[in-house]
């Protein structure tokens, strides 16, 4: 789908096929990987990335909070591949990998999905042979934009699982199911209102931003405190009243006091 009126300016809207501009992103990108990672995380970056490589990945790039520098306690070393998984599991660091086939990739952009232009608009491009600057010249060039309706489905099943989680009273299992919850409800939020999610962390103030107050306050506890089963269970309230509203008329959602 095209991205709704209104929407926020990015640095996605550039001549991609423009071999100035791409070699600049490339450029940026590298020093911004560099930046933003500890010497620790730097080698298993290299490490994963030589890896793949040498199993004829497509394109690899760093992804997630560490790009935006807005790592939490909670963040993971997220790196997405076009090509086979390499193994990591020697290597001592919280890593998430998400790999897929060039194919995939493209068959999951045009349905909607979101996490495939985070990667495009946020993440370092460590090395691409072409598919990643296909991707963002169609995305550019047709304004596609990553399907809301994707991230409501996907809500509404993580506030219910949350719920009953939140139910048997295991709260290390309860808060970190109600922050995906909480943190989809957001994403779905901010997508249908013309704003492109960043960051988990930057979550919250841009929620706020949109003036739905009682969800920012309860994505700011999750990503940030240790909320209580009955903080928990209210958070959740919020999430199931959020989506059960228009998108403009959830950027207003409040639990009654």
């Amino acid at each position: 789908m095209t991205s709704p009126a209104g929407v926020s300016t990015s640095p996605i809207d550039q001549d991609w096929r423009n071999d100035t501009v791409w070699t600049a992103r490339l450029a940026g990108d590298r020093v911004r990987a560099e930046r933003n990672q500890t010497a620790a995380q730097r080698l298993v970056t290299a490490t994963v990335l030589e890896r793949a490589l040498s199993q004829g990945a497509e394109a690899v790039a760093l992804t997630g909070s560490t790009t935006r520098n807005r790592r939490t306690a909670i963040s993971d070393l997220d790196i997405h591949i076009v090509g086979s998984r390499p193994r990591f599991e020697d290597l001592n660091e919280g890593l998430d990998l998400y790999a897929t086939s060039a194919d995939v990739l493209w068959e999951r952009l045009r349905a909607g999905d979101d996490f495939i232009q985070w990667t495009l608009r946020f993440g370092c491009i460590l090395v691409d042979h072409g598919v990643f600057r296909q991707a963002l010249t169609e995305i550019a060039e047709t304004g596609l934009w990553p399907d809301p309706q994707r991230k409501h489905d996907r809500a509404k099943e993580l506030l219910e699982f949350a719920a009953r989680i939140t139910a048997t009273g295991d709260l290390d299992a309860a808060q970190d199911q109600t922050r995906a919850a909480l943190t989809t409800v957001g994403r779905w939020l901010l997508l249908a209102n013309g704003e492109f999610p960043l960051s988990r962390d930057e979550l919250s103030d841009q929620v706020l931003d949109l003036g739905c107050f009682d969800l920012a306050a309860a994505l700011s506890r999750l990503i940030h405190a240790d909320p209580s089963l009955q903080e928990l269970g209210t958070a959740i309230e919020i999430g199931q009243l959020v989506i059960s509203l228009p998108p403009r008329r959830a950027r207003r959602a409040a639990l009654a006091r």
